[in-house]
């Protein structure tokens, strides 16, 4: 389901600050409206006060909390391991005959995810793009490193693998990463989906109870009644990422959903602007030489062109490559105008919009205004205005959201208490027209 075409994203938001603090850009030739700014300095700037400003908004919540921050998590879980050795494998895949034994039909294995767990790229993983079963092959766009990034160790002959139908940690079917919106913080009971024909409970337990049953005899693959949360880390050496992951005990003995709720965690916000330095149109290429960025920094990022010739087309960016910031576009997603030197763009992550929703866009924007006020000592009184009122009618909105139970006033344990709150009432009315 789309947003609202009125949300505030962080191009709005950046470019607000920007033109509130007086650095915004007006474009290659330097008449066009405010813009984001196109020099890394700046922009910099601008992107740390407007990430500033919305922690400041979450940091600000009633002493109850912020009800948006309740969210309700679902996670598919898996009974199926199939594990192997690879005859031989590339930087897109790897081949094992033995797996056309059991998956016998083309596309047999598309979506499910492939971990290498020995040998060459050990840690690396991937999700299968496409299954050949006349080879036993499987495809992948790129394998990506035990922390999720792009250009992960490829793995070779004789490599040993596991693959599982959802995303596992390691390809282990009792550890679960879960989202990076999730900060650890669990508000309530785990439990199966509704819509299951069984009743097997399952509780929280803590992580060394799951650890210590884990090292036992094994046992036999059932529905899990066990669950904890851990901070989830690779392999190796310690990651980048603040991540946590869910364990169950026993091994699934099928494919489940497990729902729990959470409060949701902030993601940072990101964002780059800049103009191009060259167009190579036949080959889908549009590159801008000052960037910095790694190799394959912004794959799968979302490219528009914000100002000059293309203004308003985007298309998603195929690869990046850092030692001529060039962005790659498939031929199906290049722009109907050909774009120039002249054209100022931005990129930034799908999704990329605060955690509070629509309802916060006014005072989420109030929060990064009174940011550049005092980042930028600019003294516009846009603080006191955050504060004094903005503040507080989000808080009124937040308070609203929050469920109201209703008691039945004529129930044993309220009756005879009067009209003391207890219980809301609502007296339907009839209107009839013409009386």
């Amino acid at each position: 389901m789309a947003e609202p075409t009125t949300k505030l994203t962080m191009q709005d938001l950046c470019t607000r600050v920007a033109r509130e603090a007086g650095i915004h850009s007006n474009g290659a030739s330097g008449t066009s409206p405010a813009l984001l700014p196109t020099d890394i300095d700046d922009l910099h700037a601008v992107k740390d006060v407007v990430n500033d400003g919305i922690e400041m908004f979450i940091n600000d919540a009633p002493l109850s909390g912020w009800q948006w921050k309740k969210r309700i998590m679902e996670k598919a879980i898996t009974g199926t391991r199939v594990t192997g050795t690879a005859d031989s494998a590339s930087t897109t895949g790897l081949v094992d005959a033995t797996l056309s034994a059991t998956y016998d039909a083309d596309d047999d294995l598309n979506d499910w995810w492939i971990y290498i767990t020995g040998g060459t790229g050990s840690g690396s993983f991937a999700q299968i793009t496409d299954y050949v079963t006349a080879t036993g092959g499987v495809v992948v766009a790129d394998w990506l490193d035990q922390y999720g990034n792009a250009a992960g160790t490829d793995p070779a002959a004789d490599s040993t693998y596991a693959i599982t139908t959802y995303e596992t940690t390691a390809g282990d079917i009792r550890r679960y990463p879960l989202p990076e919106d999730f900060g650890g913080e669990v508000t309530g009971k785990i439990t199966y989906a509704r819509d299951v024909s069984h009743t097997q409970r399952i509780d929280w337990v803590s992580e060394s109870e799951i650890r210590e049953l884990g090292h036992m005899a094994p046992t036999t693959a059932a529905r899990p009644y066990k669950a904890a949360i851990r901070p989830l880390e690779p392999l190796t050496a310690l990651g980048p990422k603040r991540r946590y992951e869910l364990l169950v005990y026993p091994d699934p003995s099928g494919d489940e959903t497990l729902t729990f709720p959470y409060a949701v965690a902030f993601n940072k916000l990101d964002i780059e602007s800049g103009i191009a330095t060259s167009i190579t149109a036949g080959s889908y290429l549009f590159a801008d030489s000052t960037r910095s960025e790694t190799d394959d920094y912004f794959n799968g990022q979302t490219f528009k062109i914000i100002d000059g010739p293309g203004k308003g087309e985007t298309a998603p960016v195929a690869d990046y490559t850092a030692s001529t910031g060039t962005f790659t576009f498939t031929a199906g997603t290049w722009f109907t105008v050909t774009p120039t030197t002249a054209s100022v763009y931005i990129v930034e992550p799908a999704n990329n919009l605060h955690p509070a929703g629509i309802m916060f866009d006014f005072a989420i924007k109030s929060a990064c205004l009174a940011e550049a006020d005092l980042n930028f000592s600019l003294q516009n009184g846009r603080s006191d205005k955050y504060h004094q009122k903005d503040l507080p009618l989000a808080q009124q909105k937040d308070a609203r959201m929050q469920m109201h139970v209703i008691r039945d006033r004529s129930s044993r344990r309220y009756r005879g208490r009067g009209n003391e709150g207890y219980c809301r009432e609502w007296n339907p009315v009839t209107y009839t027209p013409g009386l």
